[in-house]
């Protein structure tokens, strides 16, 4: 049984491996459209859809002091958090700006510098 779509068109789509399991993440299509956001998984079946008034947060995951950008954590306003991984994450929030306000998107601290972090103290 598949959903029905959230958009009537969809305007942007990217690979994106969607972290619903912490040891095995989901692959599948990221697509974007007047609506909001969704998640296609390629193999079974499986799917996300949020729409952009749900939105409050998106946590940005950055490395090498923004020149990398691995992937973002949505927050919606029922609590959840979703967290992608993207190929092209900077051109995928850079899509989202059409529909979010700036100050949804926050700089996440990546565990890498969160283990670094416990270094330098």
């Amino acid at each position: 049984m598949s959903a029905d779509f959230l958009n009537s068109t969809v305007e942007y789509t990217t690979r994106a491996n969607a972290m619903l399991n912490p040891i095995i993440p989901k692959s599948g299509l990221l697509l974007m459209g007047e609506k909001g956001i969704e998640f296609r998984s390629e193999k079974g079946p499986g799917f996300i859809q949020i729409p952009w008034t749900s939105v409050e947060n998106i946590f940005v995951q950055m490395l090498f002091g923004g020149r990398y950008v691995r992937g973002f954590t949505i927050a919606t306003d029922e609590g959840q958090l979703f967290e992608f991984v993207v190929n092209d994450a900077k051109d995928t929030l850079k899509y989202m700006r059409k529909y979010l306000e700036r100050d949804v998107f926050q700089a996440s601290k990546s565990n890498i510098s969160k283990v670094l972090g416990q270094f330098k103290k």
